[in-house]
């Protein structure tokens, strides 16, 4: 690992590379569009080129997608040097983490993917897939990977996940507040760690239904009792966040909910009574 706080890049690191020797990685993550990077860029990759090593490449993270386009265009540093580029990875480039198991074996790739899509997908899933994966790292670095992906969710995301946390544990003094406090990421961990704990046990019940020849059935089962099981959290959820709101269903809406199956509705509805002054905007139809 190369120092780079004195290459001031966020990562830094020397690869030997068949054919060509070592080379210099370095890597930026970039949240938004900054004209001063496109001057700081070529001065960084320069000092990564130092003794032995005169190969260097900067890599630039970034979830946005504009910020992605802006980076990938060249830089004009003077007169037969208009095309300097450094190399973009954006949203198009990162993989969608969708399984605790693989969260598990790369889980900065987990974050990097929860951050990446889980607002523009409203998809809360990979924030929770991430959040498995941290359980394999040690606990500096989860806390500190932990916190970055929650402080970047956005209002609805955050609320998401707060209520799924309140189902498994007793609520806190701070769980009203929106403030993202250590206990809130410590909690969030713990429900990834919850999450992480019941694959393993879905993978033990599994492994010994193939021993006796049940797969079939027994996936079968599973996926309907997980099915209704998460539902049914889904719906308790939204009905103790819209009394939170101080909103009282109807008898129709109270209905709408109880007979609700699908959990991208159910996500939805708890997405939209964020910010709803009535329980029909909450439960509005696109």
């Amino acid at each position: 690992m190369l120092d780079q706080l004195e290459r001031r890049v966020d990562l830094a690191m020397e690869v030997q590379v068949p054919g060509l020797g070592p080379v210099a990685i370095g890597f930026e993550v970039q949240l938004a569009i900054d004209a001063d990077k496109l001057r700081s860029w070529p001065v960084y990759l320069t000092s990564l080129r130092r003794g032995a090593c005169q190969r260097a490449l900067l890599v630039v993270l970034t979830p946005d997608s504009r910020v992605a386009r802006w980076a990938a265009r060249p830089i004009d540093l003077g007169p037969g040097n208009e095309g300097f580029r450094v190399h973009v990875l954006g949203p198009a480039q990162i993989p969608r983490v969708t399984e605790a198991k693989a969260a598990r074996r790369q889980p900065e790739l987990a974050v990097l993917s929860a951050l990446t899509h889980a607002a523009a997908d409203g998809d809360p899933a990979l924030v929770y897939v991430a959040l498995a994966g941290l359980e394999g790292l040690d606990s500096a670095r989860a806390r500190s990977y932990g916190s970055v992906l929650i402080r970047s969710l956005d209002m609805a995301l955050q609320a998401t996940l707060k209520v799924n946390m309140l189902d498994t544990e007793a609520p806190i003094a701070e769980a009203d507040d929106p403030e993202i406090t250590p206990e809130f990421v410590e909690r969030a961990l713990r429900f990834g760690r919850r999450i992480w704990e019941e694959e393993l046990r879905r993978e033990a019940v599994r492994e010994q239904a193939r021993a006796q020849g049940l797969e079939q059935g027994l996936e079968q089962g599973l996926e309907q009792g997980l099915e209704q099981g998460l539902a049914q959290g889904r719906r308790e959820a939204l009905l103790r966040f819209l009394a939170r709101a101080g909103l009282r269903p109807t008898p129709e809406e109270a209905q709408r909910i109880a007979t609700c199956t699908e959990l991208g509705m159910l996500d939805r509805w708890i997405d939209q009574s964020v910010g709803a002054t009535t329980v029909a905007a909450a439960l509005a139809e696109w």
